[in-house]
């Protein structure tokens, strides 16, 4: 309790990475990203969506939910993509990268860990 005229500190520090977006959120996002999808011409399925297709549908869903005044929440874009079921940057990044290296005949195998 504080004395009157007082006022309580209050920390403001960022939501960690793995808490999840509120559902009202996650609905109004999930809408948004189907509405955004169809006016791109992206159809249903955006979980596969390659990198370039995805930047256009992520930025166009935090512009229909900016007009419809829903902030967006810290880390907003992994809710939206764990929300619509995509896989999370970091892995695909490590996936591509390892395709890349697949198609240049690196082979993959526990005796060519050093």
């Amino acid at each position: 309790m504080t004395e009157p005229g007082m006022t309580e500190s209050v920390t403001t520090e960022p939501a960690a990475t793995d808490t999840p977006a509120p559902s009202a959120w996650t609905d109004a996002a999930t809408n948004a990203a189907a509405r955004a999808a169809a006016e791109l011409g992206l159809g249903g399925a955006v979980a596969g969506l390659d990198t370039e297709a995805w930047a256009r549908l992520r930025d166009r869903t935090a512009a229909l939910l900016a007009a419809e005044g829903r902030p967006l929440p810290p880390d907003w874009e992994r809710a939206l993509a764990r929300a619509l079921g995509r896989a999370d940057p970091e892995v695909l990044a490590r996936d591509e990268a390892d395709t890349v290296l697949a198609e240049k005949g690196e082979v993959f195998a526990p005796e060519d860990d050093a």
